[in-house]
């Protein structure tokens, strides 16, 4: 009887630790898998959303050229454009460009996922350009014409980043603007005549498209 009782004794001793290995096994089992989540989260946090941004981009909200993005951590980002570009031409024709461009513009995200970035934006720029022409002038570097052009664009709308490739990611934007113009161009009255400044003040609303590539770091 005393051996029965052993025994008995014995096998449940040996189940409860048979059980206690397989329940640790499991456990450690599922720690793995969380743990390997958790990297892949952090991995993803490190190498796409990152806060800065540079790259080229052009839009009717704010702007065109070389771009600089900053995201804040309350989901506010900055982002800021510039463009110059000028020329001298020395030939017969002799005509002379500037053109320079800046802008801003905020957004607040709506919504963020590992690969998408949708929000909401209100921006403004400067657009300026300034052409001259000598030609058919006489004596020479006596100025046959100029034209002043003077832009500011304002508008609201919607854009979306999508993360391609590791660092990289495009951004496509669509929304109304609105263009105010103050500019001072040259005409002549009549054929031959003495040309003159005249000032215009052009207006244009409508809707307007934007987009970019970047590089975030």
């Amino acid at each position: 009887m005393k051996k029965l009782i052993f025994l008995a004794l014995l096998f449940l001793a040996a189940d409860f630790a048979f059980a206690q290995g397989t329940t640790t096994t499991v456990t450690t089992q599922k720690v793995n898998v969380i743990t390997i989540e958790d990297d892949d989260v952090a991995e993803y946090d490190v190498s796409k959303w990152l806060d800065n941004r540079i790259g080229g981009y052009g839009s009717f909200f704010s702007g065109y050229g070389l771009s600089f993005q900053h995201q804040f951590k309350n989901d506010f980002s900055l982002k800021s454009q510039i463009f110059a570009y000028g020329s001298n031409d020395d030939s017969e024709y002799n005509n002379d460009e500037i053109r320079l461009a800046w802008g801003v513009d905020l957004q607040y995200n709506l919504m963020k996922t590992r690969n998408t970035r949708l929000y909401v934006l209100g921006g403004t720029f400067v657009d300026y350009y300034e052409t001259n022409n000598n030609y058919y002038v006489y004596p020479p570097n006596n100025e046959d014409y100029t034209n002043i052009e003077r832009y500011i664009n304002a508008g609201v709308g919607f854009g979306v980043e999508v993360m391609l490739w590791k660092h990289f990611s495009f951004a496509l934007e669509g929304g109304y603007y609105g263009r105010f113009g103050n500019n001072t161009v040259t005409v002549n009255d009549t054929y031959g005549g003495v040309p003159h400044h005249e000032k215009q003040n052009p207006k244009s609303f409508g809707f307007g498209v934007g987009g970019g590539i970047f590089f975030a770091f």
